[in-house]
């Protein structure tokens, strides 16, 4: 056996089954190396505060740092000690948050100074990793059942001092994950309290990684919580619009090149059937002022110009795509082949882009003053809220009975939508190597016409949109594909053109003649000027079936399907 040379010996484990794998790892030295090569046996590893970093550093200071692929961490913030301490409480004081903001940096400090620390020794031998970093938002356990307010918080997470963090080359992809979340609820609530960061925190870690050539996070969904059919459970767990405002206006500020990044994948609307039972009768909040534009969607446009891919779930403004300033020289994104853009019915303003019930529901945002920061101690308001018995005995498992279903904008409202479709065409055509572009809205038709108030309106105004389900998940978009690429309907596999096309899933709007040559012109100067366009007013073709849900919305699965055929980032690749 140690007569044969390692490359037939890896040649024959990449044939073997990994419970075959086992049975040859005691062979030789030879097939142990393949063995633990092509089982995968070492190629993820969960590392944990201040429990397993020696084991980490013993399994991987030698030839494995070669099979390492992935790295998981989770992480943490104090406690509450006692349910006395908590009831006492019930609010974050200062004293809490610094405490946090400490803790939370020490855990990140630690987990790069160990993957630091396995760099020094190993990569001169072996050179720089490929390893897939996930870092999982904070969770807070709690004592406490009642108390909506410790569970559901405001103030976000920060780290201190990122400047003094320590470089890392093995990171090539880089995930921030509010996954956790998923799994931290029951009948009664959240089991723990899911901690929001800062979301500059993204770009600090991210310039640590001069190699990084993947970002992504799953967050944000935990934001636009406000479709509680109880005023008091609306009250509790709302996101506080200051610390919110401050979060997005501070993302500009951690913004640096970075020169290898390749593939960005950020959805900052997960879950997002939390955003999809928002009341839209409410207010939203201005995150934009005291600026005259979202500073956040133009640091998401500068952070895209070097892109292959981008895939975006947001809240965003037409900056996003193209500068405020006229006078700026015109973006140019010459490597852009893919992109996803989800955007939120509502702008970082507060107005909408979308309306419906006419009268109804306001269309500027609010005015986010020192009002609209949590209180560092409870209030009247805080008690009368914990005492009420829609918030003690909420089912969180009966969705039905705990929001209020008032979902009815899917109308475009032209004086918001156009600017932000004007923005999006003309960056479109800067883009020579763009293939492919999904642009499109999550709707969603609620119950609201049950609602005690709204018996007499016309409720044809709204449901002229869907036939017969009146909680259809809907899409508004627009999709575009190259010659030679495939059908955009996931379900037409193998189906390419020798044209340019695009898909117009907008209902019976129909652009206005400036903004329908603006689309036709994408792509228009390498791919010639033929192009395909479907316009979907007649029903939604789903899955071979043609269901007719009205003036042609189609149900979201028309967008999310190609999306996630796409959209699976692998970190290897």
């Amino acid at each position: 056996m140690d007569r044969l040379s390692q490359e037939l010996v890896d040649h024959i484990s990449g044939y073997l089954s990994r419970g075959d794998l086992k049975n040859t790892l005691l062979l030789s030295r030879k097939f142990q190396y393949a063995a633990e090569r092509y089982s995968e046996a070492f190629s993820n590893f969960d590392l944990t505060w201040e429990e397993n970093a020696t084991k980490f550093l013993s399994i991987y200071s030698n030839y494995r740092f070669r099979y390492l692929r992935t790295v998981s961490f989770e992480t943490t913030v104090p406690a509450i000690n006692t349910e006395e301490d908590a009831e006492e409480d019930c609010r974050d004081t200062p004293n809490e948050l610094e405490v946090m903001d400490e803790m939370f940096t020490r855990q990140l400090h630690y987990l790069f100074f160990i993957l630091h620390t396995l760099e020094n020794r190993v990569s001169k031998v072996f050179g720089p990793g490929r390893i897939h970093l996930t870092i999982f938002t904070p969770t807070r356990d709690l004592f406490v059942d009642e108390c909506y307010h410790r569970m559901f918080t405001s103030w976000r997470v920060h780290l201190l001092s990122p400047w003094t963090l320590p470089s890392l080359t093995s990171i090539r992809s880089l995930n921030f994950d509010a996954s956790n979340a998923r799994y931290s609820y029951d009948q009664y609530g959240p089991n723990v309290s899911l901690r929001k960061i800062d979301q500059r925190i993204l770009l600090d870690l991210a310039t640590k990684c001069p190699n990084l050539e993947t970002l992504q996070c799953r967050m944000g969904g935990d934001e636009w919580f406000s479709g509680f059919s109880s005023p008091a459970m609306s009250n509790s767990c709302q996101d506080w619009a200051g610390p919110r405002r401050d979060s997005r206006q501070d993302f500009c500020k951690a913004l640096h090149t970075m020169p290898s990044l390749r593939h960005v994948q950020l959805d900052f609307l997960w879950p997002i059937d939390t955003v999809d039972n928002i009341d839209q009768r409410l207010a939203l909040p201005d995150l934009v002022a005291p600026a005259i534009y979202d500073t956040f969607s133009t640091s998401l446009r500068l952070l895209s110009q070097n892109l292959r891919t981008m895939s975006l779930r947001v809240c965003a403004d037409e900056t996003l795509f193209w500068p405020n300033d006229d006078n700026s020289n015109a973006p140019f994104w010459p490597n852009m082949e893919s992109l996803n853009i989800m955007f939120h019915m509502s702008k970082p303003s507060g107005a909408w882009y979308f309306r419906g019930l006419p009268g109804v529901g306001s269309n500027d945002g609010f005015h986010v003053t020192d009002h609209h920061y949590p209180p560092y101690a409870p209030t009247d308001q805080d008690y009368a809220d914990d005492y009420d018995d829609a918030n003690v005995y909420m089912d969180w498992d009966d969705t039905a009975a705990s929001f209020s279903w008032c979902q009815f904008r899917v109308e475009p409202n032209e004086d918001m939508l156009v600017p932000f479709l004007t923005a999006f065409a003309k960056a479109a055509a800067r883009m020579p190597s763009l293939k492919e572009f999904a642009l499109w809205s999550p709707l969603r038709l609620g119950r609201w016409e049950k609602l005690a108030g709204y018996e007499n309106f016309d409720a044809s105004l709204v449901y002229k949109h869907v036939k017969e389900d009146d909680d259809l998940d809907l899409a508004w978009g627009i999709a575009y594909t190259v010659p030679g690429e495939q059908d955009f309907t996931t379900f037409r596999r193998g189906d390419y053109s020798p044209s340019r096309r695009l898909w117009w899933r907008v209902g019976k709007w129909r652009p206005n003649s400036a903004l329908h040559d603006l689309f036709q012109n994408i792509g228009r100067e390498k791919h010639g000027n033929e192009v395909i366009e479907k316009w979907n007013d007649v029903g939604i073709e789903y899955h071979s079936k043609d269901v007719n849900c009205g003036e042609g919305l189609d149900h979201r699965d028309f967008f999310t399907e190609w999306e996630s055929s796409r959209w699976t980032i692998d970190p290897d690749s």
